[in-house]
């Protein structure tokens, strides 16, 4: 069963099937009626019949909620594009429908989706027949079969919200006093985590280790379960969780709102952190138009520039292929010619591109390596305690079997010895 989602698309979507029967009253009408200001509204009564045959589908094959509010949109465009039923619009009626879209959707990225999920409802309302009679999915319907969703590169627009990384370091001492968002911004920009990802996350769902956090993505993952590995962001997870005011309850949501009455340690929401960057960013000057899920796509783009592979950023998203990394990134050729550094996520000393260790506090700095110390670390630490546990086994059945007549009380020392020598080990490892 699909569920709601950071956006309460479920409450929208409900919301509107509710009323449904006032899609069909023009916008005069419906203001006197039932107030409230509308654009669209179905110019043919019938075509209502085509949203609760959507609605149908929609059950059967459980879309989720968001699905289904984008779609509802695509349709209450056509539906205010023609006249006609739905049913009887041929392709002339078909690129009316089209043209009338490109007047209202400005970006290239609204127009291919709008052109996508008309081709999608078109399959599934009227169905191409095979010999017999029956729906042959395999088939896209005539009338819409010559539309293509491919981009014009010419009429494509910068989204104005890459930022350097000055300008991010910025906007992360900024928020100096609010810690949660100080981890939500590094986490979001390092792990290239969705906001309905990242706002879904629970106490129990970060796990703390010496200089790294996984975060796992339990639900509400788009590519499904998995977990974000916080290296760089680590020292701001660390801050929050210990600041956190819920920090035992485990079911607790690891980003709350901490300011307000009614809505104090509640989830925190994208429109949240949206309305604090456009703030921060009319504070500090930097005129861009950043989002949360701006993050995901700088993030992208710096990993990209310090040189990570593509199958390195795919694992890192989560993605299934190396494929949206076109969409993701916003690097140019001239960022190839920028001098490289490699800042240390320990003491943020900036140090040459060749140099393995941190030249201040002698901590390593590919993270590839602090992977590999950690499970070196876990290694060493597993060996040691079988070899207690084999010298302990070896003690005990020795005390059963011995007699005062055999029994060496030097040799129980040098037991006693090699135990507290392989202790000091332990804990060196830990440490």
């Amino acid at each position: 069963m699909a569920e709601n989602d950071i956006y309460n698309s479920e409450q929208k979507y409900k919301l509107f099937i509710e009323n449904l029967d006032r899609l069909a009253i023009k916008p005069e009408d419906r203001k006197k009626l039932h107030g409230g200001k509308v654009k669209y509204y179905c110019k043919n009564k019938k075509n209502l019949d085509y949203f609760k045959k959507l609605f149908s589908v929609f059950e059967a094959k459980d879309t989720s909620y968001i699905r289904r509010c984008r779609l509802i949109q695509t349709m209450k465009v056509i539906g205010y594009a023609t006249e006609k039923d739905l049913a009887d619009c041929d392709r002339e009626d078909i690129g009316k429908i089209v043209a009338y879209m490109h007047q209202v959707y400005m970006s290239p990225k609204s127009k291919q989706d709008f052109i996508r999920d008309l081709k999608y409802m078109w399959k599934v309302l009227f169905p191409e027949k095979d010999e017999k009679g029956r729906p042959d999915e395999t088939l896209m319907p005539y009338n819409v079969r010559h539309l293509s969703d491919r981009i014009d590169k010419s009429k494509e627009k910068l989204r104005n919200d890459r930022i350097s990384w000055e300008e991010f370091e910025k906007i992360l001492n900024y928020f100096n006093k609010e810690p949660k968002i100080q981890a939500y911004l590094f986490i979001a920009l390092e792990s290239l985590g969705r906001p309905q990802e990242l706002l879904y996350i629970k106490m129990k769902d970060v796990e703390l280790y010496d200089n790294y956090a996984k975060v796992f993505i339990s639900e509400h993952g788009k590519e499904g379960t998995g977990f974000l590995q916080c290296i760089d962001s680590f020292s701001y997870v660390y801050k929050w969780y210990n600041q956190h005011p819920l920090k035992y309850d485990r079911n607790a949501f690891f980003f709350i709102n901490t300011n307000g009455t009614t809505k104090r340690n509640k989830q925190l929401r994208p429109h949240n952190i949206n309305k604090m960057l456009r703030n921060v960013c009319k504070n500090l000057n930097i005129h861009k138009n950043i989002t949360a899920y701006s993050l995901k796509r700088n993030g992208v783009t710096f990993r990209r520039l310090r040189g990570d592979s593509d199958v390195e950023i795919q694992h890192a998203a989560r993605w299934t292929s190396t494929k949206q990394l076109k969409t993701y990134d916003m690097s140019k050729q001239e960022d190839a010619f920028k001098p490289k550094t490699k800042i240390c996520i320990f003491c943020n000393k900036h140090n040459s591109i060749t140099i393995e260790a941190c030249e201040n506090c002698g901590r390593p700095l590919d993270r590839n390596r602090i992977r590999e110390q950690e499970k070196l670390k876990e290694k060493s630490y597993i060996q040691i305690r079988e070899e207690i546990d084999k010298i302990k086994s070896e003690m005990h059945q020795s005390t059963l079997q011995a007699t005062d007549k055999f029994f060496e009380p030097s040799a129980v020392q040098e037991l006693f010895k090699i135990m507290y020598k392989l202790q000091k080990e332990i804990d060196a490892v830990k440490r």
